[in-house]
Order: C-alpha cells, then structure tokens, then sequence
C-alpha cells in the first residue's frame, strides 16, 4: 500500500511495517550513518528506523504503528515536539501538516524522514518553530505555510507573528529548566539553629575600614549549618591611642558601617559600651569587687566594654571574637557549634577555645584541658557565661586606679584556683588565624588570606599556628592547567543566579574543565555563600573573592593572565547571572578546541528579545559595529588574550568599565588563524542591567572608540 510519494522518494506500508525507498541520488551514506545516532530514542516523535542499502538504492523502514491525520493540532503538542527537538540536538525543518501524524493519545509524529532533519541549527530551528507555530495557533494551512515562509526567516516578520515572540521565549525558557534540573547542587544542611549561643563580635574605632568585610566574614562563615539566636556587635568607643595602633580611629564611620549591616541583615544588634564613669564603675565592681571607673587595664587592654557586653547578653553561651579573625571552613556541614556545646557540658568548663589550623593528615582532637588551663580564649572562643558569672568576682588589682589583669587572664587566675578548665582541641574542618596588627596595613596580603582561610586553604606554613604568617608567596590562588577552563565572574548577583550558572557547569557530561570564579567584592553575605555550592568542582575551582571592587578587565587580567596557566587552554567566558543551555556545551567546545581551533563561539538565547539570532563576522569586525564577535558563549585561547595590548584595554588610561566583550574580543579575532561559531543554543543570557536611553548612548560612545583604535 503507497502511503505518499515525494522528492525523496516513496513510502509504503508492507505487513508491519512502514518502508521508505529513496530515489537514488537523493540521500548518501554519510547522512544515513548520522541517523544511526540522531534517530536513537527519538520515539515517539519520529519512528526510528533501520537502514539497507539494496541496488545503490537507500531503503528505511520501522514498526508500523496507529496514527492519525495531523488535521488540527494545539499548541502544547508543538511545544512538546520543539523540546524533543532541542533535547535531541536537531531540526525537523521541512515543517508542514502533511509530515505530522496524531497519535490516539495526543501529542505529534513527524513522519518526514530525510534529508530536511538536520543536526542543531538556530536560523533552521527558529524558523521550524515559526512555521509550527503558525499551524496550530493561527490555523494555517499547508498552502498558506508555502507561501509565506520566506518571511517567517526574518527578524521583523517573527516579532509581528502574534504571539510567537512570547511562545519562543517560554519554549527555551523551559527547554533551559529541563536542563538544569538534571544537576543538583550540594546545599549546605541547614539544623535546628542553636538558640542558647549569641555570636558577638567585638569591634573598637580603630576597626573602621574592615568592618564591612570581617563581619561578612565572620557571619558568612560561623552560620552553617547553624544560626546564632542573635548576632551582636559589640562597639568600644574608646577614641585612643590604641595599643599596638595600625590605624586612625573614625567612630562615627565605623556606626555607620554598622548600620548598614544590620540594615542588610548580617548583624540583629548593635551595642554600644557605655563611657560614663558610673556605669564603668558598676560592671567592674560586679565583675572584681573592686572600685575602679576606667576601661581599660594599666597596659591599655579592654576590659569593661567586653564585660559589659557580656552582661547584655540573654543566652547561656556566647561566641565571642574578635572583629579581625579569619575563620575557615573545609566543610561547611560541620556541625562545630553543637560540637563546642557539648564540649562545654562537664561542671568544671567555663569555655571552649576555637581550633586552629591543624597539620596536615590531622583530622580531629578531643576537646581536653588539665585542672587550671587554659587561658579563657579572648581572640575567638565559646564561653559558659552562667558559669563565669558564677566565679565572681575575679581575682584582679588596681594600679593608679587601673584594673592590673584583663578579664581573661583573671578568669585563668580564677581558673587556677579553683580547677577549672577552659578546653582546646576539636575538629580540623573548622579553625580560626589571628592577624597581627603589623600585617593589616597589607590590604591586599590581608584579602587574599582572609579569602584563601575561609576556603579551609592555607599553606604548610600556618599549620599548627594561631597568627597569621607566611609570605605573600605561599598565599597563593591555585593555578588552572586544564585544557577548558570557564571564567566565571560578577558583583552582587543574587544567589538563586549563581546556583544556575553552576548546576547548568554540574550537567555538563564532559566534566574535565577547571573553573576560575571572581567574585569582585559583591555586598552582604553573598560572597561567604558561594563556597558552599562548589563541592561539585573542588579540585578544579579556584575561588576568588575580591574584597574591593576592581572591574571588569583587572578580573579578566588576574584569571587568564595568572591563574590560568597553560596558554593553549580555551577560555571560556561564562558571566555569574548567565547559564549554559545544554548538557553537551563542554563536549562541543572540546571538539573544536581539538580541531585546532583558536576562537569558537555559539549562540546565545536572551530571554528579552527571544528570536535575535546573532552571526559573528570574522572577517571584518570593526566594519560592521563589532561584527557580533562579542556574542555569548565565547571562548579562546588564553594566549591570544595575553597578547591584547594593554592600550585596547584601556581608554584615556583608564580600564573600560562597560563594553569589555567588545574591548576583549575584537582584538582577539582579529589575532586568531581559525575561529568557529557553533550554530546551537550553547548560553542562556538574561540581561540584568534595564536598558535606557541614556545608557544606550554611554554604551555606544565606548563601543565608537573601541572600534577606532585599529580602524
């Protein structure tokens, strides 16, 4: 029985089944051999065929199956037969009623097969889908599809198709959420929070212009899988001198610093010590027994204002330290809260100290201390204070009405007395480094550290220390040698961004890339979070976390110049609110990069303007406005963005800010010997920033004077 006969050639029905013959000439081995793959599992879109050659004759044929005139068809069932499409990675492109056929049940079978399914092309794919949607919701006919497809391959033609702009957008939109859900994340556990510790963070004058980054740090760091009952920072307004000065005090900044975390949510409180000499007066005599209405000991050590804090303070346990601590986590599941709590339980403990970096190989100690030791932990440590309070008053002194021991050393003195004990030891997933005051005026030494300490990463040389030490040398970043490395970078993207960029990493099914994240010193919390969503990559990720602001170009110039090593490698640009699209990205990128090539990009999907089709020119790209060279996803050769001449970096000696897709890449092209684009929704591009006019206008001033430089 002849089912239809074409340009290809005829179809029949014999027995059970259904039997193409080609005529000859009109399909070759090759294409035949690509169907042996692209046509596995595609069932029941298209039926999936076996393949004789008989009389230099192609001949297909598959199970015969019940299926329906493709009369009138909805939309859902177009939707659903385009997201096959996208997943299987080709294009049905002679789309007509004629080539469909209904299945009882609902949903569509594309029944043309032959030269027109065609690997992933965007302009064809796009174009299918116009035509597609055509049919089923404005109720086109075959005839009307014939003549009026030409138009339906133009930008203005598609965006004036009623309603096919918006059916675009949430077609890709889903086909890139089916994608996504594919990888999951490892979230850091979230427990019950631990309602009798107040973490408080002791912060004088001096402190000013570390507030912001250390009390990030530390909450960023102490949260998980835990939260404090109330997070507290404790204010000395002492105005100086200061013992062992680095700074100038500004108390007024440093409030005002304060407020803004407590705005943010970082900090719940914000307690301010008194200065009057009454109430000074008060919290000694109740802490020594003694009449004294000064601060600070004889050797100008703090005291009253951490006592007076920690009669402020309505839990049982107070995590107390200093602002300038640097905690670090090597997993962030590590319940050590509960874990000091515990610790903390037997009659005799007043506190348990925070660990340090432990040698390599260590893995934990028991918390332990003999009868008397060891000095209260005032830098970072877990205090009883229901237990403290009970010692009172502490054994102290006056000289020159000054009080002669500081808080700690009279609680050790109390210690000593009487047997009790102050614990060290613990887990080595979790410690804290003290800075000195002489290495604080290294910002960049101090960032670096700090980042590097929270990552649980730190040299041989700080194992077994409490200060911080080393050379900038041994703070060192990780380099990068794999052969595809994705700079990931971006400022103050919202978290749920972040996962998406990273999940759409985690499904890649070539996983052999190496990652370099920068994040360029977003606000908040945000940056202490990022670590917790890395476990996936954490032998091939160097994180960065930028403590002042630096741009766009100096991050792009600390990744590729520095941290990647190998100049053969392909850089792979990937922004921290985008997304790849698809499972295969890494493993098409790796076939041209092993193909020999220096620059190859791929298509990108903006949700804003769902069917822009970009084509990058190679050729001529100052010519044509940039020649879309600066399109999503773009990757190259480190080697050729080391030779970028720092003038084409720059305008009026200063980084560009905006438009460094077209400072980077126009040069890039222009230097490369063999660039590819890959025509597949490869990036998911969803613009952050509100276009303006005004914008706009700054924008295309910049992208002038970019294309001017060699023109």
């Amino acid at each position: 029985m002849i089912l239809g006969e074409g340009r290809e050639g005829v179809v029949r029905r014999v027995g059970d089944y259904v039997e193409k013959r080609f005529h000859r000439g009109t399909i070759d081995a090759a294409k035949v051999d690509w169907f042996g793959g692209a046509l596995r599992g595609t069932m029941p879109f298209i039926p999936e065929p076996e393949w004789t050659l008989s009389d230099e004759t192609w001949v297909l044929r598959y199970p015969w199956f019940e299926t329906l005139p493709a009369e009138d068809f909805s939309l859902d069932e177009v939707r659903d037969f385009l997201l096959f499409c996208l997943e299987k990675n080709l294009v049905c492109a002679n789309i007509k009623r004629a080539n469909f056929r209904q299945r009882p049940g609902g949903g569509l079978t594309f029944i043309d097969i032959g030269v027109w399914i065609v690997p992933m092309n965007v302009d064809f794919f796009r174009d299918a889908a116009a035509r597609a949607f055509a049919l089923a919701a404005l109720g086109w006919t075959d005839e009307e599809l014939r003549q009026r497809s030409q138009g339906l391959r133009e930008d203005g033609a598609l965006t004036s198709l009623p309603g096919f702009a918006d059916f675009y957008r949430k077609l890709l939109t889903e086909h890139a959420f089916r994608q996504w859900r594919t990888a999951e994340l490892m979230e850091p556990r979230q427990l019950a929070p631990a309602s009798e510790v107040t973490l408080l963070i002791k912060a004088c004058a001096m402190d000013v212009a570390a507030l912001l980054t250390q009390v990030r740090h530390i909450v960023g760091q102490l949260e998980s899988p835990r939260r404090f009952a109330r997070r507290v920072l404790l204010v000395d307004p002492f105005p100086g001198p200061f013992l062992r000065e680095y700074a100038p005090g500004d108390l007024p900044c440093l409030l005002s610093s304060a407020q803004q975390l407590q705005r943010e949510g970082t900090l719940d409180e914000i307690w301010i010590a008194p200065r009057e000499p009454g109430l000074i007066a008060a919290v000694n005599a109740a802490w020594f027994g003694l009449a004294c209405d000064t601060t600070h000991s004889a050797h100008g050590v703090p005291i009253t204002p951490q006592l007076w804090g920690f009669d402020q303070v309505r839990t049982r346990y107070v995590l107390q330290c200093d602002l300038d601590v640097l905690v670090g986590r090597r997993d962030f599941d590590h319940d050590y809260l509960e874990e000091m709590r515990v610790a903390a339980s037997p009659q005799d403990v007043l506190g348990v100290a925070f660990n340090i970096p432990q040698t390599e190989g260590m893995t934990s100690q028991p918390y332990d201390a003999s009868p008397g030791a060891f000095v209260p932990e005032v830098r970072c440590g877990l205090l009883d204070l229901e237990r403290i309070r009970a010692c009172r008053p502490l054994p102290n002194a006056l000289v020159d009405g000054r009080l002669v021991r500081s808080w700690y050393r009279s609680l050790e003195a109390h210690q000593q007395r009487h047997g009790l004990r102050t614990l060290r030891g613990g887990d080595a997933r979790t410690f804290y480094v003290h800075p000195p005051n002489v290495l604080k005026t290294d910002k960049a030494f101090l960032s670096r550290a700090r980042d590097l300490v929270g990552q649980g990463r730190v040299p041989d040389v700080q194992r077994g220390q409490w200060d911080l030490t080393g050379l900038t040398s041994d703070w060192a970043y990780a380099q990068r040698r794999e052969s595809i490395v994705f700079l990931i970078k971006g400022r103050d993207v919202g978290l749920a961004r972040v996962r998406r960029c990273l999940r759409s990493l985690a499904m890649q099914e070539d996983s052999r890339f190496g990652i370099i994240l920068i994040d360029d010193a977003s606000e908040g919390l945000f940056p202490w979070k990022i670590g917790h969503l890395l476990k996936p990559f954490l032998d091939r990720c160097t994180l960065v976390r930028r403590s002042q602001n630096v741009g766009r170009i100096p991050n792009f110039r600390l990744g590729i110049r520095e941290l990647c090593v190998n100049p053969e490698a392909l850089v792979v640009v990937l922004d921290m609110d985008d997304a790849l699209l698809s499972r295969t990205c890494v493993g098409r990128l790796r076939a041209e990069y092993e193909r020999g090539c220096d620059v190859v990009l791929a298509s990108m999907f903006r949700p804003d303007k769902p069917t822009k089709l970009y084509h990058p020119d190679f050729v001529e790209p100052r010519r044509y406005w940039g020649g879309e060279v600066w399109i999503h996803l773009r990757a190259f050769r480190k080697r050729l963005f080391d030779a970028i001449p720092l003038e084409d970096l720059q305008i009026d000696g200063r980084w560009i800010e905006q438009c460094t897709d077209y400072a980077t890449m126009l040069p890039i092209v222009e230097a490369c010997r063999k660039p590819m684009y890959i025509p597949e929704y490869l990036y998911f591009h969803e613009r952050s920033t509100p276009p303006t006019p005004e914008l706009r206008a700054v924008k295309d001033d910049i992208i002038r004077r970019i294309l001017e430089k060699r023109w």
